[in-house]
């Protein structure tokens, strides 16, 4: 059985997180909000739902290239070749990654991943849910070569692994390491808004080809985080839709078909001649946006946080050995788990109903678990009090929740 390096890695990012937090804290700094962590947590557990079943296939379009066109023969108990696998991954990454930036309908997808005002590890989970579309796109020149797909699919996961550690403020430059790796100095650099730090170090892992393709940039003045366009939601739905909608609306605006059609390729920044809106500015206008819930919700949250978080994490690693229907079922309930939290700290109309009926899908499950699957009565006696009493508990707290009735 294939472990995903992701599911096993949960744990150790949620510890290295907390060591963030503990850290920032006793040096008097506030790298953290609660809100807009579970918004990036949202987006990061959404997009490896999603992936359960989306890179499943793109893995195996990958694996059918490679072994019927595949040039070259790679052994995969060769050091080399796996030595060539990172580096030509991190290659392509670049190109992927550049791409996305100055592509209008990729910098749709991958901006979620841009779009927290703050930064720390939680953003590094921010992940977008609709790259997995095309981004193994970029990656088909190593299957035309032969390169094996457990040698792309490790490499491929090593290198997202390597850049959960740069998101950070907490370290500052490294010397000699950043003249050839990425860094988190490099990558505050990639996050900030500030004009000269726009479309700057693409890198994965080597910050070699920035330098060689000159995209690179050093960190100096202090980065101000976010995208151009505030997003002002928490919903991790939104985050990932309401992009796409707000482009449909402003290509409607537009008079000619061929700016219609050309605005889905520009570069972000495009408009087209005739168009009488101002620039982005910067900082950028709607900055600062952060609604929020009383601490008894933020406990609230956190309590269910703890077993949402495992079942994903089993879900992730024995997604192959289990069967399909307790994973889809699974993977829908935490989905709709992330939104309806989001909606809550947006102090979304719908918010108490849509928490409600969420409580109410999980002791359905739980009975539907228990009855299919006899080992699943242990969680079913216990979810079933704990959604019940989480009910009564916001019916009973709403007015002072501030939820609605």
């Amino acid at each position: 059985m294939a472990l995903n390096p992701i599911g096993v890695a949960v744990p150790f990012f949620f510890g290295l997180m907390m060591l963030e937090l503990g850290l920032a804290y006793k040096k008097g700094r506030r790298v953290y909000r609660f809100n807009d962590a579970f918004s990036d947590l949202g987006c990061g557990l959404g997009e490896q739902a999603i992936g359960v079943f989306g890179k499943a296939a793109m893995l195996g379009v990958y694996a059918g290239i490679e072994t019927q066109v595949g040039v070259f023969e790679f052994k995969t108990d060769a050091i080399w070749t796996w030595l060539f696998g990172m580096v030509a991954v991190d290659f392509f990454y670049y190109w992927y990654h550049r791409f996305s930036h100055r592509v209008n309908f990729a910098w749709l997808t991958h901006g979620v991943h841009h779009q927290s005002e703050d930064y720390n590890l939680a953003v590094a989970l921010r992940q977008p849910w609709f790259t997995q579309a095309y981004d193994w796109l970029f990656y088909v020149p190593l299957a035309l070569l032969g390169v094996p797909a457990i040698v792309f699919i490790t490499c491929y996961s090593l290198n997202l692994l390597y850049q959960f550690w740069i998101h950070t403020q907490l370290i500052d430059s490294m010397g000699a390491f950043e003249q050839v790796f990425n860094t988190p100095s490099h990558h505050r650099v990639h996050h900030g808004t500030n004009p000269e730090y726009i479309d700057k170090n693409y890198a994965g892992i080597l910050i070699i080809w920035d330098r060689l393709f000159g995209t690179f940039e050093r960190e100096q003045a202090e980065p101000v985080y976010g995208i151009l366009k505030p997003l002002r939601r928490w919903n991790p739905l939104w985050a990932n839709v309401g992009p796409w909608v707000l482009l449909a609306r402003q290509g409607a605006q537009m008079k000619r078909w061929r700016d219609k059609a050309w605005l889905w390729f520009a570069p972000p920044e495009w408009t087209p001649a005739d168009s009488q809106g101002p620039p982005p500015s910067f900082p950028a206008q709607g900055r600062g946006y952060d609604a929020d819930v009383p601490r008894s919700l933020h406990l609230y949250i956190l309590a269910h946080f703890a077993p949402v978080s495992l079942a994903t994490t089993v879900i992730l690693l024995f997604k192959d050995t289990l069967p399909g229907t307790p994973v889809a079922i699974g993977l829908g309930l935490m989905m709709w788990t992330v939104v309806g939290w989001g909606v809550l700290f947006d102090h979304g109309r719908w918010a108490l109903a849509l928490e409600l009926c969420r409580l109410a899908a999980l002791v359905a499950a739980s009975v539907f678990a228990a009855m299919v699957w006899g080992g699943a009565w242990l969680s079913a006696l216990l979810a079933i009090p704990a959604a019940l009493m989480s009910a009564w508990w916001l019916v009973r707290q709403r007015q002072r929740l501030g939820l609605a009735a």
